[in-house]
């Protein structure tokens, strides 16, 4: 039987790791900050330290004249696919943009966390949040040296002649932009190419200079970055 102390611990230290990581998206102005990573890793522990506790309190400690037995591992399995969907509620999704995966990710393993203190792995819990906070604050850096790929979409209103595809295409490649998907309308009536263009280049931002080349091309009547 655990001890009131033993819990109390093991609660005390699900929250100071829960809460280590709220901070960091808090500071971000996440959703999912400093108090909602504390409710998760201490949530966790508490049906943890509870799923501990079904076979002393009910079960007789799970003797084996008792045909009943507890598995504590199935409440943490329903807990990993619970916050599952807390997680999916902080992924948000625009046209261009993808924003809220590493705050799900800090939610799961604040459950994580908050499973093991829980279980009385104190010493598990507390390395994987140092490993949680290197890993948001040390390497967080990293991510804006690395040289990335973006992929913007294009698309271009042009007269309509057979030189007009070619010349576009040597525009991109003599800027370093990668061409990935090409989709085309032909209005023969007025002589009119709507190119809808998917582009993938090293940088946050198009080159200024591709976007005058295509500007001062007398073929294209009009630019919109979708």
């Amino acid at each position: 039987m655990l001890t009131y102390q033993t819990m109390l611990a093991r609660l005390v230290v699900a929250c100071l790791c829960g809460a280590l990581i709220g901070i960091e998206r808090e500071r971000h102005g996440r959703a999912a900050g400093l108090r909602t990573h504390l409710l998760v890793a201490l949530g966790a522990a508490t049906i943890m330290i509870m799923s501990l506790m079904i076979p002393e309190l009910y079960l007789h400690g799970n003797d084996s004249s008792s045909i009943i037995r507890s598995d504590p591992a199935r409440i943490a399995a329903q807990i990993v696919t619970g916050i599952g969907f807390l997680g999916a509620g902080a992924i948000i999704q625009t046209k261009r943009l993808i924003r809220g995966l590493t705050t799900a990710a800090c939610l799961w393993i604040a459950a994580g966390i908050g499973m093991a203190a829980g279980m009385g792995m104190l010493f598990l819990a507390a390395a994987s949040t140092v490993f949680s906070l290197l890993t948001l604050y040390a390497l967080k850096w990293l991510e804006y040296t690395l040289p990335k790929d973006h992929y913007y979409s294009l698309e271009l209103h042009c007269h309509y002649h057979p030189e007009a595809l070619e010349n576009i295409k040597r525009i991109l490649t003599e800027n370093g932009v990668k061409l990935i998907r090409l989709n085309f309308n032909h209005d023969k009536k007025k002589a009119l190419l709507i190119l809808n263009l998917e582009l993938r280049l090293v940088g946050r931002q198009l080159p200024q200079k591709l976007l005058n080349q295509l500007d001062a091309n007398q073929d294209i009547l009009n630019i919109s970055l979708k």
